[in-house]
């Protein structure tokens, strides 16, 4: 069955434990937000342009380009329908394709959000269309996403994973579930999938632990420690309010930051990054136990909370904005720690046994928006 027009979504996602500890080989706990969402709908074109809309990024004209731009003769000579396991990120073919971004756009300002989402488009048309045989050449793309900007909710691995989807059904590398709904085809289909998204992490951030584009491709809550995903269960009782504080940040630079200070202060540093991820296995591990007592549960993850977050903070990576949610949710005995890369963004409380108040409370002193 061709497809000529279709929609691709997947969700954001949220850190429990592991932030920054996961870029350098440690384990973090993940889960997606299916609430929040990014939806890609692509629709083959009769012409060889390619035209990618961004209206939730604020780009009043959709970016156009002919596809006899693109530098194919710059995609490494592989079979790109295996999966880039063995491919090295080509930065030149990224210069490029900047370069490309840059020139043609004469006729608008573009922000660099938007550069960033047409670099990571035109990179992963580029290697897939380059081996590919099917009928598809120009395609318009329309990206819209309830995932704010920034947030530490994956946007980016959202964004990622949709392209990557998108592309490589047009392409032919995979198939549509509806037509091959056999557990190992889909399996290594989601596992194709997965890798190109890692690729287009990569053109947004350098150097992303991988994690972000797993959760947005595999959903559910997973364990995740260098590459290695496992799916973890026992957390359907357990209830986070997410506040995001509306201060933004870059993940990239935090994720810098942190490197850095793990260069100049290694002995130091590799003690916290071990402590982090010994939050992330003391947490899979009690729920590998299933302790029937939620208030025995509740009491452990709050302390891995704590412990968490002052971990978090003393990489640097903390925010007053974060301190401020973390004290208004104390009052109510409730515990706090940052999510995603810190700096801002968002943070998770635990819970226990509903409380109506906390969300309009937190609202209140932050004028922030709660999820």
């Amino acid at each position: 069955m061709s497809l000529d027009r279709y929609i691709i979504s997947a969700p954001g996602k949220v850190i429990l434990f592991g932030e920054h500890a996961v870029v350098h080989g440690k384990t973090a706990i993940a889960g997606s937000l299916d609430g929040l969402r990014t939806y890609a709908l692509f629709e083959k074109r009769i012409d060889e342009y390619l035209e990618l809309n961004l209206p939730d990024l604020g780009l009043q004209q959709a970016f156009l380009w002919p596809t006899s731009v693109l530098p194919y003769n710059l995609v490494n000579n592989i079979e790109t329908k295996d999966g880039p396991q063995n491919l090295q990120f080509n930065d030149i073919l990224l210069q490029k394709i900047k370069s490309i971004v840059s020139n043609g756009q004469d006729n608008q300002e573009i922000n660099n959000i938007q550069q960033i989402a047409a670099f990571t488009f035109l990179y992963l048309y580029t290697c897939l269309k380059n081996n590919s045989q099917t009928s598809w050449n120009g395609m318009t793309i329309c990206v819209r996403s309830n995932l704010p900007i920034g947030s530490g909710l994956g946007s980016s691995a959202s964004y990622s994973v949709c392209l990557a989807t998108g592309l490589l059904l047009a392409f032919g590398y995979i198939s549509s579930p509806y037509e091959n709904n056999e557990k190992q085809e889909i399996k290594k289909m989601s596992e194709l999938i997965n890798l190109w998204a890692y690729q287009a992490e990569k053109v947004i951030h350098g150097t992303p632990s991988g994690v972000d584009n797993s959760v947005a491709t595999y959903g559910g809550v997973i364990v995740f420690t260098n590459g290695v995903i496992q799916n973890i269960r026992g957390t359907q009782s357990l209830r986070f309010l997410l506040t995001n504080t509306k201060v933004p940040r870059h993940t990239k630079t935090l994720v810098e930051n942190v490197r850095t200070r793990l260069e100049n202060f290694p002995k130091i540093v590799n003690l916290i990054l071990d402590a982090i991820h010994g939050i992330s296995e003391s947490f899979k591990e009690i729920l590998e136990k299933e302790i029937n007592d939620d208030q025995e549960l509740c009491t452990k993850i709050e302390g891995f909370i704590d412990m968490g977050h002052h971990l978090l903070n003393s990489l640097g990576v903390g925010h007053p904005s974060l301190d401020k949610v973390r004290e208004i949710a104390a009052q109510y005995d409730l515990h706090t720690k940052l999510t995603g890369a810190g700096g801002g963004g968002c943070a998770i409380t635990l819970i226990r046994n509903g409380n109506f108040f906390l969300k309009k409370k937190i609202h209140y002193n932050t004028n922030n928006t709660i999820q």
